[in-house]
C-alpha cells in the first residue's frame, strides 16, 4: 500500500517555522552561555578579517603600481610616478 502525497498546508508551514525558530533560539541561547564557543568564534572571525584585509591591501598595491607605470608617460610628473612605481616594485621580495 502506497501513501498518497498531499500538498503542504499553511498550518504545516507554520509548524515548520515555529520548529526552526525554536531551534535557532535554543542554539543562540546555548552560544551565549558558552564562553569558550564565543571566544573561538571571535578568534576565527578575527583571522578571516585579517586575511581579507591583507589580500585586499595586496591587490590595491598591485593596482597602484600598475597605474603608476601606466602614468609614466605624463609630462612633468611622469618621471616621478615612474620612479615611485619602480621603487615600490623593487622593494617587494622576488621569488
Amino acid at each position: 500500500m502506497t501513501k498518497k502525497k498531499t500538498n503542504p498546508t499553511h498550518e504545516d508551514y507554520e509548524k515548520l517555522g515555529r520548529a526552526v525558530e525554536g531551534t535557532l533560539v535554543t542554539d543562540y541561547v546555548d552560544w551565549l552561555g558558552n564562553t569558550r564557543r564565543q571566544l573561538i568564534s571571535a578568534f576565527m572571525r578575527g583571522i578571516f578579517t585579517g586575511l581579507g584585509t591583507v589580500i585586499g591591501a595586496t591587490l590595491m598595491v598591485a593596482v597602484l603600481v600598475w597605474f603608476l607605470h601606466m602614468l609614466g608617460g605624463l609630462p612633468v610628473i611622469g618621471e616621478y610616478l615612474k620612479a615611485t612605481g619602480n621603487q615600490i616594485e623593487n622593494s617587494t621580495p622576488s621569488k
